[in-house]
């Protein structure tokens, strides 16, 4: 990112937009364990549905009859609701298979390894404190929603902070520098 930023010399670039991408890579490795191409088709099928939830935000509905009849955003919003389930459950069968095939019994330390440990689990006796598939779905989903948006936000917030303050900037620039030198 930074040696396409030094190409750009001169020229405006969408902080926010590079940041998001940025956080997309970061949260599929460190989280998930794939690249941001693999984590990319989550990410922009969330995006798809946020827009659906934003533009329906202030539509009154009739209690009980979205069971009956539905709109094509709800059409459109269950079926990218099912493909992103469907991604992360091919995700989750890949961390499986990999472990059973490694005869480890390790499904890795990332968060979705920790999550496929608490769903096999076998220590209690009690099942229903296990984590269900369902459960480990929606976390994944929750964690690349909150982590892609936050990250983002706070990195472009940070930039343009330090681009208004440049005595931020420079002492900034000191300290990394005095800890990780050139």
């Amino acid at each position: 990112m930074l040696e396409k930023w030094r190409h750009n010399e001169g020229k405006e670039i969408e902080v926010f937009q590079e940041f998001k991408v940025l956080a997309s890579e970061i949260i599929s490795r460190t989280a998930f364990g794939s690249s941001y191409f693999e984590g990319q088709r989550i990410f922009d099928m969330i995006n798809q549905l946020t827009l659906i939830i934003g533009r329906n935000r202030y539509r009154i509905r009739i209690p009980g009859i979205r069971n009956l009849v539905k709109t094509r955003d709800d059409i459109e919003a269950e079926k990218i609701d099912q493909e992103i389930r469907d991604s992360i459950m091919n995700m989750i069968k890949k961390r499986e298979e990999a472990a059973m095939m490694s005869q480890s019994h390790g499904f890795g330390t990332d968060f979705l390894g920790l999550l496929l440990k608490a769903h096999h689990d076998n220590s209690d006796p009690d099942q229903s404190k296990r984590l269900s598939v369902e459960e480990m779905i929606d976390e994944c989903k929750s964690f690349y929603v909150v982590g892609h948006e936050t990250t983002a936000t706070s990195l472009t917030w940070t930039i343009f902070l330090l681009a208004i303050h440049t005595d931020w900037q420079d002492k900034a620039r000191k300290e990394v520098l005095e800890l990780f030198g050139q």
